[in-house]
C-alpha cells in the first residue's frame, strides 16, 4: 500500500481528490458560514460522491478529535504551565475550546479524512487513482 500525497493535499486544500476542482459547501445552504461548515455530497467538477454512505463518517470524527485534543488543548495546558492563565481559567478555556473549535474545524477534518481515504486507496477514485496530469 502506498501512500498518495498528492491525492491527500488536494483534498486537505479544499479540491476533489480525483479531479483536483474546488469543492465548495453546498450552493442551495445560504450563507457563507454554512458553505464553510458544509460539505458537499458530489464534486462540482466530476460528479465524485464526497459524502458515502453510512459509518464514512467516523474518519473524518477522529480527525475531529485529534487535531482537538492534540492540537489546540495542549496550548491551553502551556499556558497554564507558564503560568500566563490560571488553573480555572485554564480548565474554562479547555471546556470552550471542546465545545468551540470541533463545529469551526469539521468541513476541514471531513476534507482530511476524504484525503487520508483516497491517499492509501487510490484505487478508490472514480478515475482508478491515475494521475490526471500525467
Amino acid at each position: 500500500m502506498q501512500f498518495r500525497s498528492d491525492i491527500f493535499w488536494k483534498s486537505s486544500c479544499g479540491r476533489c481528490p480525483d479531479c483536483g476542482a474546488k469543492v465548495r459547501g453546498s450552493a442551495d445552504r445560504p450563507g457563507w458560514l454554512a458553505r464553510l461548515w458544509d460539505t458537499p455530497a458530489h464534486c462540482s467538477g466530476c460528479g465524485m460522491t464526497l459524502r458515502r454512505k453510512e459509518g464514512f463518517f467516523l474518519g473524518a470524527i477522529v480527525w475531529n478529535y485529534g487535531l482537538t485534543a492534540f492540537g489546540v488543548l495542549p496550548l491551553v495546558l502551556l499556558a497554564q504551565w507558564f503560568g500566563w492563565v490560571g488553573s480555572m481559567w485554564a480548565i474554562r478555556l479547555a471546556i470552550g475550546t471542546i465545545f468551540l473549535v470541533p463545529p469551526l474545524i469539521h468541513a476541514f477534518a471531513w476534507r482530511l479524512w476524504i484525503g487520508t481515504y483516497y491517499a492509501f486507496l487510490p484505487d478508490q477514485l472514480p478515475s482508478g487513482g491515475r494521475r490526471l496530469d500525467d
